[in-house]
């Protein structure tokens, strides 16, 4: 457990030397511990020295075991950053905090149901397959601006987000996702990982979601 809070911290040390090369405030960049397939003891040791941002990609895994984490811990956030299907969707608006992951219309239908439901919502992205990758989720680039027109009519959409092709350069993405931002007037971009989140800080990343190098690697 000493080496989670270890790499924890060194991760918030690189955070913050990437936001000062940007000539950024670090504050504006929120961490997010990605806890796939890690059990409750692995997560507590950060909970205990009081981060707030977690990342989860299964509503189910999520739903196994944040329940009594979130009602200990009550000030965390805990954001969906993988598929959300629609017979999820309930149950997602209860337990998350924000959604990285709307991509289709059937979603936002779906989430529109619920609006009482909404209103505890913090953040929703819109995720976008810049490359168009077949074995991806997100909405392509073609199809973007008439997904966001008829998404902007029934839900508050804060920002975008991708996921890069492993054997690119990661920094072009980064820079495209930005200036889709900038032309919808979106302030958040949900970007980087373990192995390019220092890049995506210097083209805009207002959320970086990290998990292997803070938690280890995964079983399974």
């Amino acid at each position: 457990m000493e080496e989670i809070i270890n790499n924890y911290k060194l991760i918030m040390e690189q955070i913050k030397a990437s936001a000062d090369q940007a000539d950024r405030d670090m504050d504006e960049i929120k961490l997010i511990v990605v806890t796939k397939k890690f059990n409750s003891e692995n997560i507590k040791p950060l909970l205990d020295i009081g981060h707030i941002y977690y990342g989860e990609n299964r509503v189910q895994e999520a739903l196994d075991k944040w329940p009594d984490l979130l009602n200990e811990y009550m000030s965390t956030k805990l954001s969906l950053i993988g598929p959300l299907q629609t017979n999820k969707v309930k149950i997602a608006l209860d337990l998350f905090s924000s959604i990285h992951t709307i991509d289709r219309k059937k979603i936002v239908d779906k989430i529109s149901q619920y609006p009482e439901k909404l209103k505890k919502i913090e953040e929703l992205f819109i995720q976008v397959n810049l490359a168009n990758e077949s074995q991806k989720s997100g909405i392509s680039i073609g199809e973007f601006d008439t997904f966001y027109a008829n998404t902007e009519g029934k839900l508050k959409i804060d920002g975008l987000m991708c996921l890069p092709p492993k054997e690119d350069d990661a920094s072009i993405y980064f820079a495209f996702l930005n200036q889709m931002a900038t032309q919808k007037n979106l302030q958040k971009l949900s970007m980087g990982m373990s192995s390019d989140f220092k890049d995506a800080i210097l083209f805009g990343a207002t959320h970086i979601r990290v998990g292997e190098a803070i938690m280890g690697n995964r079983v399974g």
